[in-house]
């Protein structure tokens, strides 16, 4: 049986992260807006990335058996994403040995989703897909009925990948796919690690290549990068047809630093499937700012155009005065978001890469 088209939200991003207050109260948000899961899994926790291998704190633990309790009173699935760094290179006994524990720990956790993430990490060994796939099938076998998508070291057409990890394996995508069984989706960010729009082509074209239909990560709002930090993306989504419900297996986006920010664009995911060619990204906008307090609405729409298209280095010192007097007059926590970003609180830190 083929499995049901869903949206997520996965928390993916590199840089200054979410406070756990603000994600218990997202899941009723999220199943409102008709989101089917949230995926927790910013690069900034090492306890799921760099430090994998180690035992979760008791802090850790509680926090996400709250996150996973949300979620499940909202109606939504949850997940995590575990990016077992070091795995695509070498899976020995010692590492399955690793693995296997953290898995278990995972397992206590009771969630409905895992997500398997090798991006941004060195590729290019011609063990990767061998690695990857063991990795991968090991976890399946001691978490049966959770299911499972994995994020490919290759994840997009963006020749980017292989300038900064390697050359990608000859074979790669089809000892992958002959490897995984068709229940274990593979996610795919498009033609690039950041793209513009999809159309039916790209989504089949993806498909071709991963054995499978994708299950897209989509990096937009998400502005964690060295360039994208510069702006805060509140357009609602455009260039996603809704026909890629036929196409590809689900639709994840990974949303912006700025947790309140964000909220202004994830609600206009729903309209794109809802409403198809009927979709009206102005009236989506319209309804989101309507939530909003009548003078940070007329802010908001007066200068979403500046923060998306301008940015922090498009505009001037006494630009930036101005927003910075107007957004600070205002006692709500998505006018003090607009105010640390102009005060550069959000700046792009290399050092996050790292983690």
């Amino acid at each position: 049986m083929s499995k049901s088209f869903t949206t997520s939200v996965i928390e993916g991003f590199y840089g200054r992260q979410w406070t756990w207050s603000q994600r218990f109260t997202l899941p009723e948000s999220l199943a409102n807006w008709q989101y089917q899961s949230y995926i927790y899994a910013p690069k900034g926790d090492a306890s799921l990335r760099s430090r994998w291998s180690q035992p979760f704190t008791e802090e850790q633990r509680l926090n996400y058996e709250r996150l996973g309790n949300a979620c499940h009173a909202a109606g939504l699935s949850w997940g995590l994403g575990l990016s077992p760094v070091g795995l695509q290179a070498n899976y020995g006994t010692s590492e399955k040995h690793s693995l296997i524990k953290k898995i278990k720990e995972i397992q206590y956790l009771k969630p409905d989703i895992l997500w398997v993430l090798f991006d941004d990490l060195p590729a290019g060994n011609m063990l990767l897909a061998h690695n990857q796939v063991a990795v991968v099938n090991d976890i399946q076998r001691h978490l049966p009925n959770v299911q499972l998508a994995m994020c490919p070291s290759y994840y997009s057409f963006d020749p980017i990948l292989e300038e900064l990890f390697g050359a990608c394996p000859e074979h790669y995508f089809r000892d992958l796919n002959t490897g995984l069984g068709q229940d274990i989706d593979l996610l795919w960010t498009g033609n690039r690690v950041v793209s513009e729009s999809y159309t039916a082509d790209d989504c089949r074209r993806a498909a071709e290549l991963l054995g499978r239909k994708p299950l897209i990560w989509d990096n937009y709002p998400v502005n964690d990068g060295r360039k994208i930090s510069r702006f805060l993306h509140l357009a609602p989504f455009t260039g996603r047809p809704a026909e890629m419900a036929q196409l590809c297996s689900g639709h994840a986006v990974n949303p912006m630093n700025q947790f309140h920010l964000s909220m202004l664009v994830l609600p206009t995911l729903a309209d794109v499937y809802a409403r198809g060619v009927h979709y009206d990204p102005d009236a989506a906008f319209a309804d989101v700012t309507a939530d909003l307090p009548t003078e940070l609405a007329s802010l908001v729409s007066r200068d979403a155009d500046i923060f998306q298209n301008l940015g922090l280095d498009g505009m001037s010192d006494g630009q930036k005065a101005l927003l910075r007097s107007a957004y600070g007059s205002i006692d709500h926590p998505l006018a003090r978001e607009v105010c640390e970003w102009l005060d550069e609180l959000y700046r792009f830190d290399p050092a996050c890469l790292t983690d």
